[in-house]
């Protein structure tokens, strides 16, 4: 059976259409949840590409020109990641692949910090 809504407006027109049926409870639920999954798959992808972006960023800035990051570098007494971060005007993720290479290279070296705010420092200084 089709239901037919009639509405008639200001200037005396009859507009007839057919009334929209209301989706249960239940289909809300299940389409939302279609939704949240497909929502949070993409959230991931994008976050992984985000990262391997941040460190081949820090990779090339570190192979491209190691005497300019060094360069920025050495006036900074402690090296975490905000500082860096300000220093060679790069994201926060960059920053932390960016000293992290540092370590690996050598160049720099983990002096303290804490639970992920860690501080570096130059080594030679």
């Amino acid at each position: 059976m089709i239901t037919f809504k009639a509405i008639i407006d200001a200037s005396g027109n009859v507009m007839v259409g057919v009334k929209k049926k209301s989706i249960s409870p239940v289909e809300r639920k299940q389409r939302s949840r279609g939704k949240e999954k497909k929502k949070k798959g993409a959230m991931e992808r994008e976050r992984a590409m985000n990262i391997a972006e941040g460190k081949a960023r820090a990779d090339a800035l570190v192979v491209e020109d190691v005497q300019y990051v060094l360069e920025r570098l050495r006036p900074l007494k402690a090296l975490t990641t905000y500082s860096v971060m300000h220093a060679l005007n790069v994201k926060a993720s960059t920053s932390n692949a960016l000293l992290t290479k540092l370590v690996e290279m050598g160049l720099a070296e983990k002096v303290g910090g804490y639970s992920g705010h860690h501080v570096y420092a130059l080594k030679g200084d």
